[in-house]
């Protein structure tokens, strides 16, 4: 079995009183795409944030390689090298073309020459269907286009681990599928990789691990066939459930009223 690349031990992470993410504790390897599932505000999102060091931790401790990460680390920027991260909301400069984005930190950052970045950048483009976008800018294209270009941008950066928070959360639903399957490629290509997302279909089919986060906490980690099947903690099996619908003619046709269903809170309102 491979040695873990990012280990994450014990870590606290809170805003003044209130506790984000407690005693969280995991590991993942090398190749391996652990997907983080949970409600919201659970702390999904944090937690990848504290990985890149975005946000700091006020306990335990996060390593990459053997290699301590922490906000006020010396090594932090040849340590988010080895990172990449892409968020739900693009980041794009809307100034830069589709390929000055992409090519800005290699360059700026690891100092790599142009004409190798810029090769770089054109086939990856190409793979994900955008070679002729290359010299257009970000309002020019559509949600999928730009999450697409965000990807790129990060594996420009060669890093060791990618990080994927809620990346369709903004996406019209025709436009989510052309960015996970980008995901999807990526895991077969044996990338390790670190999912926040809601989308359940998705979850089951990318993921090694499934890890469950409620309150801050490690509920479940579990392989997916189980953890969808046989979840072993009745809060997973709530959350599920909130994915399954009865088809309403079904519902009229058994004379079931829809008010009486237990997955309906009291205060919820229709």
């Amino acid at each position: 079995m491979a040695e873990s690349m990012l280990t994450v031990e014990h870590i606290t992470k809170r805003y003044d009183e209130n506790i984000i993410l407690d005693d969280l504790s995991l590991d993942i390897r090398k190749g391996e795409v652990l997907v983080l599932v949970g409600p919201s505000g659970c702390g999904k999102s944090t937690l990848l944030r504290c990985i890149n060091a975005l946000e700091p931790i006020q306990g335990g401790r996060i390593r990459l390689d053997e290699e301590e990460i922490s906000a006020d680390s010396r090594s932090l920027t040849h340590i988010r090298q080895k990172i990449g991260m892409v968020f739900q909301n693009y980041e794009l400069f809307p100034h830069m073309t589709v390929l000055d984005n992409i090519m800005l930190a290699p360059v700026k950052v690891q100092g790599r020459k142009k004409e190798e970045i810029r090769e770089e950048a054109m086939k990856l483009l190409d793979r994900v269907g955008l070679k002729e976008k290359a010299g257009y800018f970000p309002r020019q294209l559509s949600g999928g286009q730009k999450q697409r270009v965000a990807i790129v941008r990060a594996l420009c950066m060669h890093p060791e681990l990618m990080l994927f928070d809620e990346v369709t959360a903004a996406l019209d639903p025709e436009m989510v599928r052309e960015v996970l399957d980008v995901i999807l490629a990526l895991a077969a290509q044996g990338r390790t990789m670190l999912i926040v997302t809601h989308e359940m279909q998705f979850a089951r089919a990318v993921a090694d691990r499934i890890l469950f986060l409620e309150g801050g906490k490690l509920i479940e980690d579990a392989p997916p066939e189980e953890f969808f099947e046989n979840p072993r903690t009745e809060r997973a099996k709530r959350f599920l459930n909130t994915f399954t619908f009865q088809a309403v003619k079904t519902a009229k046709k058994n004379g079931k009223d829809y008010f009486d269903k237990k997955e309906i809170r009291k205060d919820e309102k229709i």
